[in-house]
């Protein structure tokens, strides 16, 4: 994989994330590095549904707590009083609403010099469609990096073939990286497990926080 960071146009920075949480998994420790620069958060869903069947947590619960934990993580990271668009699309059912996502989002890739979104083959139907919008909207004018990370865990080298050859490591320091470390533990509805019942287990797999805590941060630029 190539050393060499992708091109930074500089300006405006838009993080697009299907869920709260996506963004800081996959790239937190580059916001950390960021954090003085001119940064915007949209969240398309406030995922709500990471625990359908958890006899712990309601929905309406969950779509509570996951955005104040990206607050949270956010501050962590050295973002304070972060600049956050709640959209508010039904968590797992984003497909159903791709006109209006665009819409939604196309007047924050309007003014940004650089868009972050999840990887248009990530594996997750919210974070495809994402994906997928983000490069309709981008076009040629935008620069976009597209950020992996359900890819991780179900890709295998055979896979990876057709993706990793267009994928760029960006930089992250020692301190950025232990900011992300703690950014991470943060989102506790999805790195914990709400309660011994099995229904209530970690969303984000213990290989998959690995992953997050301990690898090079990647994006397809």
């Amino acid at each position: 994989m190539p050393m060499t960071p992708p091109p930074d146009p500089g300006g405006r920075v838009v993080v697009m994330s299907a869920h709260p949480d996506d963004e800081v998994l996959a790239v937190g420790g580059w916001i950390a590095s960021q954090a003085d620069r001119d940064m915007a958060f949209v969240t398309v869903t406030d995922g709500e549904a990471s625990h359908p069947e958890s006899p712990t947590m309601t929905p309406r619960e969950l779509g509570q707590r996951r955005p104040r934990e990206l607050v949270a993580a956010l501050g962590l990271l050295g973002v304070h009083e972060p600049d956050i668009c709640r959209l508010g699309f039904p968590d797992g059912e984003v497909a159903k609403h791709r006109g209006e996502l665009a819409a939604a989002l196309e007047p924050f890739v309007r003014g940004a010099d650089l868009v972050l979104a999840p990887f248009e083959a990530d594996g997750h139907p919210d974070h495809d469609v994402l994906g997928e919008v983000a490069i309709e909207l981008c076009g040629t004018h935008t620069t976009l990096w597209r950020f992996p990370i359900w890819t991780w865990v179900w890709t295998t080298p055979e896979d990876g073939q057709h993706w990793l050859p267009r994928a760029r490591r960006l930089e992250c320091q020692a301190a950025s990286r232990g900011r992300k470390r703690r950014a991470v533990r943060a989102f506790t509805t999805q790195v914990r497990a709400l309660s011994a019942d099995p229904r209530d287990a970690a969303v984000v797999t213990e290989g998959l926080l690995d992953h997050a805590l301990l690898a090079p941060e990647v994006v397809l630029a």
